[in-house]
C-alpha cells in the first residue's frame, strides 16, 4: 500500500471515529522470503567459515579444559552482542551458530575440568548452562532452543540415573506451568513464549521417547529401574494432567461441580487410567488440551503430532497379536464415540455441533 493511500484510509478510519490522532510511521519493509533464507544460509556459512580458521589457528583450545571455557564464553557473550545490535536475517543466524559453537566448546571446557564425569553430571551441568544463556541472550528462536536443550539435558540426567519414567511428567508439569500463566505475566513474555515452546518441544519428546528409547540413543544396555518406578512415572503423568484440566476449568469459570466440570474431569480420569499401561498418553493429551484452551494452533499441532508418534510406536511396539490390538482400538472408537454424545447431551450444548 502507498503512503498516500494508507494516509487516506487512516483519514477515512478516523472519520468514522474508529482510530485518533496521526496515523503511525510506517513500519520497516520485509525483504522476500527467498532473500532471507539466503541471508539465514549466508550467516550459517560464515560462522562455520570463521570457527574452521579459529579452530586451525588456537589448537591449543581443544587440549585445555580452561582455554575451552574461555572461548566458550567469549563466543556466546558475542553471539549475545550480535543479537543486541543487529535483528537482521544475517546477523540472527550467524549468532545462532556462533552461539551453538561457542556452547558446545563450553560443555567440552567444564567435563575435561570436571575430569570427565558421569553422564548425570554432565547433563546436569549443561541444564545450568542453558538456563543461564537463556537469560541472557535476546533472541527468541535461541531462547527456544536453549530451553528445550535444557530441559532435554534434566531428561538424560533422569534417565542416566534411573528415573526416565518421571521425564514426561516433569516436562508436562512445567509446560502446563508456563502456558497457563501466558495471559496473566505480559511484562514477561519475551521470557515465557520462546520458554514455553521450547519446554512443548521437549514435552513432545519425552511423551514420544521414553524408557528404553533413551537408552538406546544413548547406545546403553535398558537400566530403567524397578517396576514400582514404571508405574510411579505413569502415575505422576496421569496426575499433571488432572491437574492441568482442573486448573483450565478453574480458569475459564468453569465449576468443578457443575455438569460440564464432572463431565471434563470425569472422562480425563478415564483418560489418566489409561495412560498408566501408556505413559506417553497423559503428556500428549495435557499439550494439545492446553494448546486448545489457548487457541495456540501451534502448540495443538505439537500435541496431534505427539499423540499420533507416540500411538504408532506404542501400536507397533506392543506384544499382542493383531486381533487384540484390532479390539483395543475398537473398544477405544466406542468410548470417545460414547464420550462425544455426552457432551452433545450437556446444557445449553447445540445437539447438532
Amino acid at each position: 500500500m502507498s503512503a498516500a493511500a494508507r494516509e487516506a484510509l487512516w483519514i477515512r478510519l478516523r472519520g468514522a471515529g474508529l482510530v485518533q490522532g496521526d496515523p503511525p510511521a510506517q513500519g520497516e519493509a520485509r525483504s522476500p522470503w527467498y532473500v532471507r533464507v539466503m541471508l539465514g544460509f549466508a550467516g550459517w556459512v560464515g560462522a562455520v567459515f570463521l570457527f574452521f580458521f579459529v579452530g586451525a589457528a588456537f589448537t591449543f583450545v581443544m587440549r585445555s579444559g580452561i582455554a575451552a571455557v574461555v572461548v566458550g564464553v567469549a563466543a556466546c557473550a558475542a553471539a549475545a552482542v550480535i543479537f543486541r545490535a543487529s535483528r537482521g536475517d544475517f546477523a540472527g543466524q550467524f549468532g545462532l551458530a556462533v552461539s551453538l559453537a561457542g556452547q558446545a566448546i563450553l560443555v567440552y571446557g567444564i567435563a575435561e575440568l570436571l575430569g570427565r564425569p558421569s553422564l548425570q553430571i554432565t547433563a546436569l551441568v549443561v541444564a545450568v548452562q542453558q538456563a543461564v544463556l537463556f537469560v541472557l541472550v535476546p533472541n527468541f528462536v535461541h531462547r527456544v532452543f536453549t530451553s528445550w536443550s535444557a530441559l532435554a539435558a534434566l531428561q538424560l540426567a533422569l534417565a542416566d540415573s534411573g528415573f526416565s519414567a518421571f521425564a514426561p511428567a516433569l516436562a508436562t508439569a512445567l509446560f502446563v506451568a508456563i502456558w497457563l500463566v501466558e495471559f496473566d505475566r505480559v511484562e514477561r513474555v519475551e521470557l515465557l513464549r520462546p520458554g514455553g515452546y521450547g519446554i512443548a518441544l521437549g514435552a513432545v519428546q519425552a511423551s514420544v521417547m521414553h524408557g528404553a528409547l533413551w537408552y538406546g540413543l544413548l547406545l546403553r544396555h535398558p537400566q530403567l529401574g524397578t517396576q514400582s518406578i514404571a508405574w510411579a512415572g505413569a502415575a505422576a503423568s496421569a496426575a499433571v494432567l488432572l491437574w492441568a484440566v482442573v486448573a483450565l476449568l478453574r480458569r475459564e469459570g468453569v465449576a468443578l461441580l457443575s455438569g460440564a466440570g464432572k463431565l471434563a474431569i470425569a472422562a480425563t480420569a478415564i483418560l489418566a487410567v489409561a495412560s498408566l499401561k501408556a505413559p506417553g498418553l497423559a503428556p500428549a493429551l495435557a499439550i494439545l488440551v492446553v494448546g486448545y484452551a489457548n487457541g495456540n494452533r501451534v502448540l495443538a499441532g505439537l500435541g496431534i503430532a505427539a499423540l499420533l508418534a507416540y500411538l504408532s510406536h506404542y501400536y507397533y511396539s506392543l506384544e499382542m497379536s493383531l486381533l487384540e490390538k484390532s479390539a483395543v482400538l475398537a473398544v477405544t472408537g466406542i468410548v470417545l464415540l460414547a464420550a462425544r454424545l455426552a457432551l452433545q447431551r450437556l446444557p445449553g450444548e447445540p445437539r447438532n455441533a
